[in-house]
């Protein structure tokens, strides 16, 4: 059990896509009660698919999930920038979207454990065991982004550098989008 909460712990800490995703979920949330309502619908939607994906043996290429989570952090630095209010005249349900790209992570996660390939025995209590080593590590990777971000609230060049923030967090998320896409043509 132990090393299946460290490889899910460690996982999460490392797994530069989800913390920026997460990144961008938090920016602008200030309440913990909204960081937490955010940040257990993510979780709740990486955990469903990781199950659902590992027990029904759900195969989905890695390459285009892991385009859909670079798509995820382009979708939510464009959501803290404001550009669907501006572009569309609406603001999409962001509660429901950080769900539903949490249903995406999480068939990452999928696809990575199937990588293991552990035997049916034990499979149940060790996907449970990765799983709360996910939760470990996102909860680690979270409480120190809500660190930084509480100091760099705090200065003045905050709001001057958010945009920069964002479009940087979303030129990431494109460019690993096009390296998943690259890799998918390629393979």
């Amino acid at each position: 059990i132990i090393p299946f909460i460290y490889l899910g712990a460690k996982h999460m800490v490392t797994g530069y896509d989800h913390l920026l995703f997460l990144f961008g979920v938090i920016f602008f949330l200030y309440k913990m009660r909204d960081i937490g309502l955010y940040v257990s619908l993510f979780a709740i939607g990486h955990s469903t698919t990781l199950l659902i994906g590992t027990f029904f043996d759900i195969s989905v290429s890695a390459y285009i999930i892991d385009a859909i989570i670079g798509l995820s952090v382009v979708y939510k630095a464009l959501d803290n920038l404001g550009a669907f209010q501006r572009w569309f005249g609406f603001q999409p349900n962001t509660k429901l979207a950080t769900l539903i790209f949490g249903f995406f992570h999480g068939f990452g996660l999928a696809t990575k454990i199937k990588e293991f390939e552990i035997s049916p025995d034990g499979l149940f209590v060790n996907l449970i065991a990765f799983n709360i080593g996910v939760e470990i590590g996102q909860l680690l990777a979270l409480s120190a982004i809500l660190i930084i971000m509480s100091y760099w609230r705090q200065t003045a060049s905050f709001f001057r550098h958010a945009y920069a923030a964002n479009v940087g967090m979303m030129s990431a998320g494109f460019l690993l989008m096009s390296y998943q896409l690259c890799g998918y043509i390629l393979a």
